[in-house]
């Protein structure tokens, strides 16, 4: 039983570093607003194309930010989902609040 135990603690520490390790890219205004995230759901990286920054005014940025926020969060669920089932073998979408 011990040895299945930790067998299960070992795929699950593999899988939260794979998840810390994966990057995802939310993008808005066309390529403007860039976010990166990572598996865990936590923001790696804001990046704007300076070319085209200045031209915009605050609320609008504030949008293509979230906007791209959105996107990017929702891409990093989509492929957490994907690995917790390659990793478990179990599909856990169907469970609400987990991802």
């Amino acid at each position: 039983m011990f040895g299945n135990m930790t067998k299960i603690v070992g795929q699950l520490q593999n899988l939260q570093q794979l998840l810390k390790d994966m990057t995802v890219e939310g993008t808005a205004g066309d390529g403007l607003v860039k976010v990166i995230m990572n598996g865990q759901q936590s923001i790696l990286a804001v990046r704007f194309d300076p070319d085209r920054i200045f031209s915009l005014e605050s609320e609008a940025l504030g949008q293509m930010i979230t906007e791209a926020y959105n996107q990017a969060q929702i891409e990093s669920k989509e492929k957490a989902k994907e690995e917790v089932t390659k990793s478990t073998g179990l599909n856990l979408s169907s469970l609400p609040g987990i991802f």
